[in-house]
C-alpha cells in the first residue's frame, strides 16, 4: 500500500527468455490466399526505425478481428521471443517469422511496450 491508502498493483516485469506480445498497427489486407489471409503490419524500433511485416493473420490477430472488411489501420500484436534486456530496452525477435534468407527478424524495442504471453 502507498501513503494514501490504495494499492498499487504491479505488472510482471518480462526477462530474457520471455514470450511476449509487442504493439503493432495491422495496415492492410493483403489477399486471402493462403488461409486464412495476409495482411501488412507496421511497427517502429526504439530508436524510431520503420519496420512493415507481412504475414499470416493468424500470427497477428489478439482477438480483434482481422477480416478482409475490417478497418485499418488497426491495433494488433506480434509475438516474440526476447532475447536480451539492457536496462529499459529489449531486444526481441520473431521466431515464427523470418526474412527471406531465414532469418528471424530482430528488434530493439522499450521493454515497458511488451505484454507477457499467458
Amino acid at each position: 500500500m502507498v501513503p494514501n491508502g490504495n494499492v498499487i498493483l504491479m505488472q510482471p516485469v518480462p526477462a530474457k527468455g520471455d514470450d511476449c506480445h509487442l504493439p503493432a498497427t495491422a495496415v492492410c489486407w493483403l489477399t486471402d490466399e493462403p488461409q486464412p489471409g495476409l495482411i501488412l503490419v507496421e511497427l517502429t524500433d526504439v530508436r524510431g526505425r520503420p519496420y512493415q511485416l507481412v504475414g499470416k493473420v493468424s500470427y497477428f490477430d489478439d482477438g480483434s478481428d482481422l477480416t478482409p472488411d475490417a478497418t485499418y489501420p488497426r491495433p494488433v500484436v506480434v509475438a516474440c521471443t526476447i532475447d536480451d534486456v539492457h536496462h529499459d530496452i529489449a531486444t526481441v525477435s520473431t521466431g515464427w517469422l523470418s526474412d527471406r534468407h531465414g532469418e528471424p527478424f530482430v528488434f530493439d524495442v522499450p521493454l515497458t511496450v511488451l505484454k507477457p504471453i499467458g
